[in-house]
């Protein structure tokens, strides 16, 4: 799986990458003090960061591809500095309070959060690998943490993941106290291979603590 997703930042393969950001996030994002700590697994290069930075949180993202660390400072014209620790390459930038951690994010391990936003990270597993995630992700993460957390629910026979469709029962034996928001149509946001086997319907659904 790491080779699979490391191969598809090296060939520029990323239609899940939302170059505008997550209206979701937008709408629904909780008010946290200033200075929160907010974790964002699996992060891309997603402008997403930008916009948690821009309303006062100290923000950490974590992501496998290194092309993807570079190319999220690059594009956003931040000047940044690289730190190796424990086999992590830690991406600091001194503008803004954005750090993306490089490297498996199962190993990965810090002082726990105050917030989670998860756009791309549950739904880009398979099935048994999600039990895994959800366990470490709140090893990340304070008691009664907030989170955000965007899934998508489509007829998975008909095109196989990444992203995959992660349903609503799944969710809530995973974070039952986790509440659907919203579950829009976003057939037309999504990835080409979803319109090109056929897919008509895809629902973003948007889940956050009660």
């Amino acid at each position: 799986m790491l080779d699979f997703w490391r191969s598809r930042w090296e060939n520029g393969h990323t239609g899940w990458h939302e170059a505008d950001g997550n209206t979701s996030l937008r709408k629904f994002w909780p008010r946290l003090a200033g200075g929160s700590r907010v974790l964002v697994p699996l992060c891309g290069k997603s402008p997403d960061l930008l916009w948690l930075a821009g309303q006062g949180y100290d923000v950490t993202g974590v992501e496998l591809s290194e092309i993807a660390a570079r190319t999220f400072f690059d594009e956003a014209g931040l000047q940044f500095e690289v730190e190796e620790i424990d086999g992590f390459s830690w991406f600091r930038c001194p503008q803004v309070n954005i750090t993306i951690v490089s490297g498996n994010y199962f190993e990965f391990s810090t002082q726990p959060f105050d917030a989670l936003y998860d756009r791309a990270s549950l739904v880009a597993l398979p099935p048994k690998l999600r039990p895994t995630y959800v366990e470490h992700t709140n090893s990340l993460l304070k008691p009664g943490a907030s989170q955000l957390l965007v899934t998508l629910e489509y007829d998975q026979s008909r095109a196989e993941g990444p992203p995959f469709s992660v349903e609503a029962d799944e969710v809530k034996s995973y974070w039952s106290h986790l509440h659907c928001v919203d579950a829009r149509e976003d057939i037309d946001n999504s990835p080409p291979k979803f319109r090109e086997a056929g897919i008509t319907t895809l629902v973003e659904a948007t889940w956050v603590t009660q």
